[in-house]
């Protein structure tokens, strides 16, 4: 048990999941005080004891079902017998005789299951459909994905979505609050079928392949390290999970930081002063009061095509944190300029302050294609005035700018008035200068030009102008 531990600490860390020996140690403690436990217990266990953060939970409990599976199967009685690639298990085929085991009653029975709420019901059925249409082969170098897609085709999953409509349809209420709450009922119920395919494909590549391989493959992700430019909806749900908690965290370092400057330059005429009690021998030096000075920041943000989700989050995380700053001011554009602090001011929730920078922003000028160079003079005949040496000016953006003239002579007037400029780009550093890419016209004029692919960088960022 304790080799298994230590692999399963090994992995996590390997998905950047910050696990210390310690928490190991604790972990193997917890494990040997509660005895002969369940599963379920026994995941509690050891994510109370190897976890600080709710938003890794999906991370650890792939893991956990990498891990574990076998350790703790299902009771005796809900096992399946084992059995080669391609058969029926034993326990399913008992269900499915009363059809003559076709498709068609293996569907049927486990909308029956899904209906009645019955996991381990389904978790059998998933056990008999991944045997008889998995296609699983030994030895294949794959993180099951493809098996699961073979599975959930040949199931029709989009029949049993219908199914389960029509099975439901009218339990939830008339009109389009009950329809609403349907396709939800509908989707919770096909998400868990694929849930149980998954787990059962992974139960399958573990017994064929071992823990450490099949957890190497299928190379989990944390949400702060979930590319912007690449994230699917559910991946950008969980980025949006994750910027609340990581906000905190992130004003709790700035603040603490801030605090622990005790200390301002040495003051040299106290120190003397001072001095002059030991015979003229600097014994005591004396400090100025330290200046707790917030940087006052502005972003200037490109919303346009697929890097709009990195200036959102972006914004996003920067308005979570306004208090650790003096002033934040936002400025969006795709040809065309328009500042939208207000909107960030005066919404409710920094979530509905997006959908009006979306929908009330006045940012295109002729055709709705990027031109950095003409946002950029928008924004030297607006608001350059207003740039000082307080401010920090930060900049988002992929720097395509669809071959017009860049006019990275007017981001140096910016940088001439500003403190810092900073550039952040969502797009790995290899594509830079590439096709319609102007950033090395732009960089000679800026602080630093940063990477900035996913939550991690972008928190490395926000601590480094903090």
């Amino acid at each position: 048990m304790i080799d298994q531990l230590v692999s399963f600490a090994d992995a996590l860390r390997e998905a950047k999941v910050p696990v210390s020996m310690t928490e190991v140690v604790d972990a193997t403690s917890a494990v040997r005080a509660l005895g002969e436990i369940d599963r379920p217990t026994f995941r509690t266990a050891l994510f109370a004891t190897m976890i600080k953060d709710e938003g890794h939970r999906e991370v650890f409990d792939l893991l956990f079902d990498v891990f574990f599976a076998n350790r703790y199967p299902a009771p005796p009685e809900e096992e399946s017998e084992p059995q080669e690639t391609g058969e029926v298990p034993p326990s399913a085929a008992q269900q499915l005789a009363g059809g003559g085991g076709g498709s068609d009653e293996l569907r049927r029975m486990m909308i029956e299951a899904m209906l009645a709420g019955d996991m381990q019901r389904l978790a059998r059925l998933a056990r008999a459909a991944v045997a008889r249409h998995g296609g699983m082969e030994k030895g294949r170098a794959v993180s099951g994905v493809y098996y699961t897609y073979r599975t959930l085709k040949q199931l029709d999953v989009e029949m049993i979505y219908a199914k389960l409509r029509e099975e439901l349809a009218g339990t939830e209420g008339d009109g389009a609050i009950g329809e609403a709450i349907l396709t939800t009922h509908v989707e919770e119920l096909v998400a868990e079928l694929r849930q149980a395919i998954e787990a059962e494909v992974r139960r399958m590549l573990v017994e064929d392949r071992g823990e450490e391989a099949v957890a190497r493959t299928m190379r989990p992700l944390l949400p702060e390290d979930i590319d912007f430019m690449q994230a699917s909806r559910d991946e950008i749900q969980k980025i949006r999970r994750a910027i609340g908690p990581l906000a905190r965290k992130l004003a709790t370092r700035l603040a603490k930081r801030r605090m622990s400057s005790r200390r301002g330059p040495l003051d040299f005429r106290r120190t003397f002063r001072e001095s002059l009690g030991y015979g003229g021998v600097p014994v005591k030096l004396e400090f100025r009061p330290p200046r707790l000075s917030k940087p006052e920041i502005f972003i200037i943000a490109d919303i346009s095509g697929s890097v709009a989700a990195f200036a959102r989050f972006t914004l996003q995380l920067v308005y979570a944190l306004s208090e650790e700053f003096k002033k934040v001011r936002s400025f969006v554009f795709i040809d065309a300029i328009d500042e939208v602090t207000a909107y960030f001011e005066t919404a409710d929730s920094v979530e509905e302050a997006l959908k009006l920078v979306n929908t009330r922003a006045n940012v295109v000028h002729v055709d709705g294609h990027t031109n950095y160079g003409h946002s950029f003079e928008q924004f030297r005949d607006n608001y350059l005035p207003q740039l000082s040496k307080k401010s920090t000016v930060i900049v988002l953006g992929d720097a395509r700018n669809n071959y017009h003239a860049s006019r990275a002579d007017l981001l140096g007037e910016m940088r001439s008035r500003a403190s810092r400029l900073y550039w952040l780009n969502p797009e790995p550093a290899s594509y830079w200068n590439s096709g319609d890419s102007v950033i090395s016209d732009y960089s000679r004029y800026c602080d630093a030009v940063v990477e900035c692919r996913n939550l991690r960088q972008l928190e490395a960022f926000i601590e480094l102008i903090g």
